[in-house]
């Protein structure tokens, strides 16, 4: 159907490829750049997911990744802990070979590096360190750090922030729940991932993420016998889409869940927006999807961390035994894509009015920081 229309995507990612099938699902003669020797290596991710990335997606991905269920998870925070118990709340997967089996049968072109594109006749000519190609549009899945975005002068209010995890061989006792120390709520802090195989992710997201790892080990004793080890940046913030015929998806337009960093469901559901988009010939279309889609969500979660990044002590505190003390509620409203779906739950109950007066006290103690804050987070 769409044989004259030649699409070219730099990065072979969860979420390059998973738009790779949908585009060739459509017609369209598609092309991925790929700067490694192979898909699915350097893994860079926790590769915890909600359900939905399985059962509610227009192209099937590959439910042969699973590794591990996961009911639950154990929070903790300067001493204090609870646990959140919600039955197949979230699946725990093998990157590479989720990766690798989204590729299948696409059209990627290895170790070539995307380096700059122009417009010439209509069309995009891309250039890379492997030849260059002509297409109809650019898509840049190219990461936090993406080379895409940055050629197209895509405007981005972000931040990378930095991460790292350990593969780490040893048995948790209970191999069904994830478990998260906050070092700073909710912005940074450690985790536990159980894969149901012997083996454990152990990662953080800090300012210092080697020393806050190690401190983490050696604080829960835990026996030091790592098998990988990987880091990378995770954008957070948000960012211009498209500009002409050229878009930005996933990691590289900072379509990622402000709160907790997760970014596959994001990614994939950005995927299905900006394929319709294109099979449409109109990436305008890509912008008021997302927004309508994600817009809100993503605002609003941005704010919400901002403020707490710059609250004082005691209001992390006040927070944390607020959550804990109402962990019940917190199990019935939960979503694991739509955070802000917990804090709309809680403010409705009148028991969370101290709490938010706390709260919103400790930010009046700094009203020039609230102020740029809120603006911060609630700007597109």
């Amino acid at each position: 159907m769409h044989k004259d229309k030649n699409i070219v995507i730099i990065g072979a990612g969860p979420v390059g490829c998973y738009l790779g099938q949908l585009l060739k699902s459509f017609g369209y003669n598609t092309v991925i750049i790929e700067e490694h020797s192979e898909v699915g290596k350097p893994v860079q991710c926790a590769g915890i997911v909600g359900k939905d990335v399985f059962s509610s997606t227009q192209f099937p991905t590959p439910k042969n990744s699973i590794l591990n269920q996961i009911d639950g998870a154990e929070l903790s925070y300067n001493g204090s802990s609870f646990t959140i118990h919600r039955p197949k709340v979230a699946l725990i997967i093998d990157r590479e070979k989720f990766d690798k089996e989204l590729s299948k049968g696409l059209n990627i072109v290895f170790d070539a590096k995307f380096t700059d594109y122009e417009k010439k006749n209509g069309k995009v000519i891309v250039k890379t360190t492997k030849g260059n190609y002509e297409a109809d549009y650019l898509v840049g899945a190219d990461g936090p750090n993406s080379m895409v975005r940055k050629k197209a002068k895509l405007r981005a209010n972000m931040k990378l922030y930095k991460s790292m995890q350990y593969r780490v061989r040893m048995d948790m006792p209970e191999n069904n729940l994830v478990k998260v120390d906050y070092i700073r709520p909710f912005s940074f802090f450690t985790w536990m991932i159980p894969e149901g195989n012997g083996m454990v992710r152990i990662g953080t997201i800090s300012d210092r993420p080697f020393r806050d790892l190690e401190k983490f080990i050696e604080k829960n004793h835990i026996k030091k016998d790592i098998v990988e080890k990987f880091a990378g940046p995770i954008p957070i913030g948000t960012c211009e889409l498209a500009n002409g015929s050229v878009a930005v998806v996933g990691d590289a337009a900072c379509q990622l869940k402000p709160i907790t960093s997760g970014g596959i469901y994001y990614g994939i559901k950005s995927a299905e927006i900006l394929a319709e988009a294109i099979k449409n010939d109109s990436l305008s279309l890509y912008r008021r999807g997302w927004d309508e889609a994600f817009g809100k969500e993503v605002r609003l979660c941005l704010m919400m961390r901002n403020m707490l990044d710059n609250s004082p002590q005691d209001v992390y505190d006040k927070l944390f035994s607020y959550l804990k003390e109402n962990a019940h509620m917190i199990e019935k409203i939960g979503d694991f894509e739509n955070h802000s779906s917990i804090a709309w739950g809680l403010a409705a109950n009148p028991s969370t009015y101290g709490t938010m007066g706390a709260f919103f006290w400790g930010q009046m103690r700094r009203p020039l920081n609230t102020i740029k804050n809120m603006m911060k987070g609630l700007k597109k």
